[in-house]
């Protein structure tokens, strides 16, 4: 998407973002760049001044002009052939006072077919369509990567691709003679902090990687909540502990024994055992990435990390997520009002 006019832009892109302010373009543009591997985004249509400028801006939004922002631009390539492409845009005219900024987001993706194409930008604006719900008033196109990557991931693997990783062992599907027998986990760690982009790049590869709902809150302090598989589950917190961060800790360590029962809604849809027990975790309940209820066997479950922003979002998803006062207040080192949930594990 080449830098235009407010109108034109406006008028042919998939989607358009509303900012309250610059500070907000800057952060969101900052997340998706840092937690991005290197040449994964590039400048559109910009001079090397005019990059050095938006790059500046991103660093520092206050001590840049807000002149210094026109035509700002850019391509993320979520997975090959598929990019996400972003354009800040001008104010209309006669609106320079009314704070806030708009960008528009489409997508790109010309070696797919074009029903693929449909189905990714459908999965983008129906995510948008979830924020007001979900409370996101910020960091909309680092949201819009996750939902990009998951689906344009699954478009673009070979049909016989599974939703497997390393420690898996074959599905056992629940027509067998006997129920399937599943070990699941969930880990709940503690940080003093989690502010750099850089370091949720980590967990959004890695859920998906090992299969995991990864539930994530920067700020001060930072929590990560992982379940999954039991052995996914322990990898995850060897990959935590290896990145010896100065101050973090596991807070909750639980496991039990999920078994399939062929009368419930995934052994109706054909699911097998293991995606069966991947959508009964706590953590999958109204996770953004799982989109996968109600569609059938065919549609495959794959994983993600969500991140929250505040202490309270936090709180509200994981009670929403069914999880005991006991567990939650144990995790986050806080005592809690109103103690008067029950939890399914």
């Amino acid at each position: 998407m080449a830098p235009s006019s407010y109108s034109s832009a406006a008028a042919t892109a998939l989607l358009t973002l509303r900012y309250a302010s610059l500070e907000d373009v800057a952060q969101d543009l900052d997340m998706v760049i840092q937690s991005s591997s290197q040449g994964e985004w590039s400048w559109e249509g910009a001079s090397e001044e005019e990059s050095r400028k938006w790059i500046d801006f991103i660093q520092d939004p206050v001590s840049v002009p807000e002149s210094d922002t026109a035509g700002l631009a850019g391509k993320l390539n979520v997975v090959d052939g598929v990019s996400l492409m972003f354009c800040l845009l001008s104010h209309p005219h006669g609106q320079e006072a009314e704070g806030g900024r708009e960008a528009v987001v489409d997508v790109s993706a010309p070696t797919l077919a074009t029903n693929d194409v449909t189905r990714i930008k459908k999965a983008v604006l129906d995510r948008s369509h979830q924020w007001r719900t979900d409370g996101v008033e910020s960091l909309f196109l680092f949201d819009l990567v996750t939902t990009a990557q998951t689906l344009a991931a699954d478009l673009t693997a070979s049909s016989e691709s599974t939703l497997d990783a390393p420690h898996t062992s074959p599905d056992t599907r629940t027509t067998d003679a006997h129920p399937a027998h599943i070990e699941l986990a969930r880990a709940l760690f503690w940080s003093h902090h989690l502010k750099a982009p850089s370091k949720l790049k980590d967990f959004n590869n890695w859920c998906p990687e090992l299969s995991i709902w990864g539930v994530v809150r920067v700020g001060y302090p930072g929590y990560l909540c992982f379940e999954g598989e039991a052995e996914a589950v322990e990898e995850m917190v060897k990959r935590v502990k290896g990145l010896q961060w100065h101050a973090i800790q596991l807070r909750v360590d639980k496991r039990w024994t999920w078994m399939s029962d062929e009368r419930k809604q995934g052994a109706r849809e054909g699911r097998s055992a293991r995606e069966q027990a991947l959508l009964s975790c706590a953590l999958a309940q109204e996770h953004p990435d799982n989109v996968f209820v109600g569609q059938g066997a065919e549609a495959k479950v794959r994983t993600g990390c969500q991140v929250i922003e505040t202490l309270g979002d936090l709180v509200t998803r994981l009670r929403r997520c069914r999880l005991s006062e006991e567990e939650i207040e144990e995790a986050l080192g806080i005592r809690m009002s109103n103690s008067n949930s029950n939890s399914n594990q």
